[in-house]
């Protein structure tokens, strides 16, 4: 039984949809994909039908963070067949706009039998990691040619892999320790279930008032870090992230989506 959910938000850009998808033919095994789209115009749902993954498509669009409980919600209360067991020892909340290397995904998850973290995330690009200059894969490898592009998202993992086995051979292998930070950039992040300790209510992990910026610092600064459950950089982990793609149609669309969440809410209220 797959052990791992990875939870893929989707709004509109439907090619980059498309890419992210092509690339989880080649991962790992024991993974779920679940897309949560948040009311898109263009054709994501029908992709996700062409690509057979399971998808939740909202009424209304609520904002990223919405879409980031849900995936949460369903990640906590899934069972297993029988309904002896949870289903899920893993989840993972990724944007749209990734390309995912085969190894990338099998490294977290070493990383999370070997040291006692929650929230652990992988490298990416200078441009991929925005204003978290920590993630990038320049502070660490000197010796990878092209992880720049999108074209080289595999090369670079397995690259990566071969400076593991030289680290290893020359029994250096606390140059590869994981790296406590105090941010990290949303656009994919893995968690155990250790991480429902931390839930802001009992289906959300996440403040929901931070509709679309701020969810991962709030979540670090005021659950994570409080509870010396630092959020940690996986450095034998690289996810390529065009970035900006999965959020500045959502940004343009962001007064509209404010007015929606707040017509919602108060529906809620009213309704009970």
């Amino acid at each position: 039984m797959n052990d791992t959910l990875l939870v893929i938000t989707t709004y509109n850009q439907s090619e980059y949809t498309r890419a992210c998808f092509e690339t989880l033919r080649n991962i790992e095994d024991g993974i779920d994909v679940l897309v949560i789209d948040d009311c898109s115009t263009d054709d994501t749902v029908e992709l996700c039908k062409e690509y057979n993954h399971e998808v939740i498509v909202k009424e209304t669009g609520l904002g990223l963070t919405d879409s980031w409980n849900r995936g949460y919600c369903e990640f906590k209360n899934r069972w297993g067949v029988h309904g002896e067991h949870h289903k899920y020892e893993y989840l993972i909340i990724a944007n749209n706009d990734i390309l995912i290397p085969r190894g990338s995904i099998t490294e977290l998850k070493n990383t999370f039998e070997k040291w006692p973290f929650s929230l652990i995330v992988p490298m990416s690009t200078k441009y991929g990691v925005g204003h978290n200059r920590e993630q990038s894969i320049a502070n660490y490898y000197n010796n990878i040619d092209g992880w720049d592009k999108p074209e080289n998202y595999q090369g670079t993992q397995d690259m990566i892999l071969e400076s593991k086995k030289w680290v290893r051979d020359k029994n250096n292998l606390y140059q590869l320790d994981p790296k406590r930070m105090k941010m990290f950039n949303g656009f994919f992040f893995m968690m155990n279930r250790n991480i429902i300790n931390y839930q802001h209510s009992d289906n959300e992990l996440f403040e929901p008032k931070y509709i679309m910026t701020k969810n991962e610092d709030e979540f670090n600064w005021s659950k994570l870090i409080p509870n010396d459950d630092f959020s940690a950089l996986c450095l034998t982990s690289f996810i390529f992230h065009y970035k900006g793609v999965s959020t500045f149609e959502v940004f343009d669309n962001y007064t509209k989506i404010s007015n929606d969440v707040d017509k919602w809410r108060q529906e809620r209220k009213r309704v009970g």
